[in-house]
C-alpha cells in the first residue's frame, strides 16, 4: 500500500508518500481501501508534536477515511467485501488502506458520495457533541462558533439550526464573511469579538461558545457568555500559526493557560467544559449522533462542505492550506 508518513516532527514538508506492507485486521476489525480521507486540525497538530497521544514519528496520520470494504477481520458481523463505508476514530487514514474498528465504521448509502463521506465524520461528531449533547443548546438560544468557515465552524452552524438557535455569530477571515452570512451567520470581528458580542447582544451574551483556540483567547471566549452560558474548548489552533503569525506569538499563546476560579463560575453560573472526539468513551452518544446524523443528512437538513480535494502526492500543500487557513469547508485527500 502507500502512505503519507510523517518522517520527524515539524513542517508540513515532512512528508513522505512510502510503499507499506498491506495490513491485516484483527479480531473486531476491518482494512478499508481508502478513497477519500478527511484532514483535520488534530492532524496537523499531530503531524508538529503538540497533539495529545499522537504517535512519534515516522507514523501515518489520518482519523477518518471514505472507501471500500477490502478485508474483514474475525468475528466481524454486518459487513462484506465491497461495501461502501466511512470509517471514523481511525489511525493512519493518509493511505490506500487502514485498518478501523468495526463499531467505528459504517455503510453508506449509494447517492452519497465518498467525498462527501469522507467529509463528514469527524467535524459531525465533534459539533454534535458540542451543539447537541452535552452542549445542550436550546430553542432560542444563541451560539458564537470561532473558526466558522472551517469544517467544524459549517457543520456547527448546521446543527445550531437544528436546534433552533435564535442567532449564530461567528468569527472568521474578514474575506469568508460574505460565505458565512449566507449561512445564516453574522460574523463578528476575531479580533474584537467579546465587544461585539456585548454589543449585539445588549451586554446579555451568548449561552454556548465554541473555541478551538485556546489560551487567552479561551477566556475572551468565556468572557461572551450570559448566566447558563458554557464554552467548549476543542483545540488548541493558535499552536499552528499560518504565514502571518509570529513564533513568538505560538508560543505565548501556547504559555498562556486560563484559570477558571469555580466559585466565580458557581455565582455566574457559568460552566467550561472540552471535547477530545478521540477519547470519547461512551460509544451509546455517538451511536446516537451517527443515527441522528445520517437521518438529518438523508433529509438534506446538512450537507458537508469540501473545499478541496488533493492528489495523495500533494498531502504537504493540503497542510499548507489549511495551516494558512485559506480553506473554507473540508479538505480531503485522494487515495483512488
Amino acid at each position: 500500500m502507500r502512505a503519507a508518513v510523517v518522517t520527524k516532527h515539524g513542517s508540513p514538508d515532512r512528508f513522505e508518500l512510502q510503499e507499506l506492507p498491506t495490513p491485516t485486521p484483527g479480531p473486531g476489525e476491518v482494512c478499508i481501501r481508502v478513497s477519500k480521507a478527511g484532514i483535520n486540525f488534530a492532524d496537523i497538530l499531530s503531524r508538529m508534536g503538540l497533539y495529545p497521544g499522537a504517535p512519534n514519528p515516522p507514523f501515518t496520520p489520518g482519523m477518518e477515511v471514505s472507501g471500500t470494504i477490502h478485508e474483514l477481520g474475525p468475528d466481524v458481523k454486518g459487513f462484506k467485501k465491497g461495501d461502501r463505508v466511512v470509517g471514523s476514530g481511525t489511525n493512519g487514514g493518509y493511505s490506500t488502506h487502514t485498518i478501523a474498528n468495526s463499531k467505528g465504521v459504517f455503510k453508506i448509502p449509494e447517492n452519497i458520495s465518498f467525498e462527501v463521506a469522507a467529509a463528514f465524520p469527524a467535524v459531525y461528531f465533534t459539533s454534535y457533541l458540542m451543539v447537541i449533547h452535552p452542549g445542550a443548546l436550546q430553542k432560542g438560544e444563541s451560539i458564537l462558533i470561532h473558526g466558522v468557515a472551517g469544517g467544524v465552524g459549517l457543520a456547527s452552524i448546521e446543527l445550531a439550526k437544528i436546534a433552533g438557535a435564535k442567532t449564530i455569530f461567528g468569527t472568521c477571515s474578514p474575506e469568508k464573511h460574505d460565505f458565512v452570512r449566507d449561512k445564516g451567520v453574522l460574523p463578528v470581528d476575531k479580533d474584537n469579538f467579546l465587544a461585539e458580542i456585548m454589543e449585539w447582544t445588549d451586554n446579555k451574551g451568548v449561552e454556548l461558545v465554541l473555541d478551538p483556540i485556546g489560551g487567552e483567547h479561551l477566556m475572551q471566549s468565556y468572557r461572551c457568555l450570559g448566566s447558563g452560558g458554557r464554552v467548549c474548548s476543542f483545540g488548541i489552533s493558535d499552536m499552528a500559526p499560518g504565514k502571518k503569525k509570529s513564533n513568538w506569538k505560538r508560543f505565548k499563546s501556547w504559555m498562556t493557560f486560563p484559570k477558571f476560579d469555580p466559585l466565580r463560575m458557581m455565582t455566574s453560573n457559568r460552566g467550561v467544559f472540552g471535547i477530545h472526539l478521540g477519547r470519547w468513551k461512551n460509544l451509546e452518544h455517538l451511536e446516537k449522533a451517527r443515527d441522528d446524523l445520517m437521518k438529518w443528512i438523508e433529509k438534506g437538513k446538512i450537507n458537508p462542505h469540501v473545499d478541496k480535494v488533493f492528489p495523495a502526492e500533494q498531502v504537504a500543500d493540503a497542510h499548507h492550506y489549511i495551516q494558512d487557513r485559506q480553506n473554507i469547508g473540508k479538505v480531503l485527500l485522494d487515495f483512488e
